[in-house]
């Protein structure tokens, strides 16, 4: 099932709701259903957290620290901005 812009932000927001940070590996396989891939849903994460994080909504972190996304390549988790202050 495609999900919209809108259900990929919904997700990522309760997502990352808790004090863990979470993969975006994490959050695309919580969008399919079935053996719909996952992996299709990477980019579209991004582009949204990005959005999210200019609102201030979420932080990037990279081996545990907040970091900007732009320029960001490799490995990275998400977070809310509380659970990274802690």
């Amino acid at each position: 099932m495609a999900r919209s812009d809108d259900d990929v932000r919904q997700m990522i927001l309760e997502q990352i709701a808790g004090t863990k940070s979470v993969a975006p590996r994490d959050i695309a396989q919580a969008l399919v259903e079935g053996d719909e891939d996952w992996r299709k849903y990477l980019p579209r994460i991004r582009s949204e957290s990005i959005k999210l994080w200019h609102e201030n909504k979420l932080v990037f972190l990279r081996k545990k620290k907040v970091v900007s996304p732009e320029g960001l390549k490799g490995v990275f988790r998400l977070t809310n901005p509380d659970a990274a202050k802690s």
